[in-house]
């Protein structure tokens, strides 16, 4: 569990024992959501990790702090939020002793940061994700929100809302909230869902253009992996991030 000024806040997922599994990218540049989430599937390149049992707490790891040079594992680059073993994350590329990760609590809100790459073990492959893990609703932040339910023949029904300034009252005021709207039904293609929506309703996903609103979705342990192309709202709104079921 993610705790932040010694307070208590409601966990998530991570990756989990020694490290051992897929190979990490090594870049400094983390939390970027632009892959393809179908290569994901099978190239694992983002995945889940675990907290393992090698310390009570594991702080997140400041980043790029002037003169102390950050990431590193001396007190000056020990962040606030911390995780505890059996809290899961999602992994999204590596550098040197330490990871990318990415934590969402149980209200959506998410913690980007690095760990220590000692800390964090790999959670086994998973089998493919059954339809009713899907249904429910999902969060990610204050301002982005995803209803999975049931549809036709083996098909499931995505609807979301999305805004971008929601959270700024001055924007609030004047009247200048950008929005934007999933409204989509597909099948579930082993832990992949993926679809587009045309003038004319929603398209498969290879039938949409980039002109369209295209929108994957991936099932990584608890969590909703979303990449949209940032066609589905008004100016700065997208789907993209994790999610996390209420």
């Amino acid at each position: 569990m993610i705790r932040r000024r010694g307070k208590r806040i409601a966990a998530a997922v991570l990756l989990g024992a020694a490290w051992a599994g897929p190979a990490l990218a090594e870049s400094a540049g983390c939390f970027h959501f632009g892959y393809d989430l179908k290569d994901l599937e099978a190239n694992r390149d983002v995945y889940l990790g675990r907290i393992n049992t090698l310390a009570p707490r594991v702080n997140f790891v400041k980043r790029d702090v002037f003169q102390k040079g950050c990431p590193n594992s001396s007190a000056a680059c020990r962040d606030k939020p911390y995780l505890v073993p059996g809290d899961e994350v999602v992994i999204s590329g590596g550098n040197g002793d330490f990871l990318c990760a990415s934590y969402a609590g149980r209200n959506g809100a998410v913690t980007d940061g690095r760990l220590p790459r000692a800390a964090v073990s790999v959670v086994p492959g998973e089998p493919v994700a059954a339809p009713q893990g899907w249904l429910g609703t999902w969060q990610s932040g204050p301002e982005q929100t995803i209803a999975i339910g049931s549809g036709a023949q083996g098909t499931l029904t995505i609807k979301g809302n999305a805004t971008w300034g929601a959270s700024d009252p001055g924007r609030v005021a004047r009247g200048a909230v950008n929005i934007g709207e999933l409204d989509g039904e597909a099948p579930v293609r082993g832990l992949i869902l993926s679809f587009g929506m045309g003038e004319d309703g929603p398209l498969p996903y290879d039938e949409a253009d980039e002109a369209d609103c295209r929108v994957q979705l991936l099932r990584l342990g608890s969590y909703l992996l979303v990449r949209d192309n940032a066609m589905c709202g008004g100016h700065n709104v997208t789907f993209t991030g994790i999610y996390r079921r209420q």
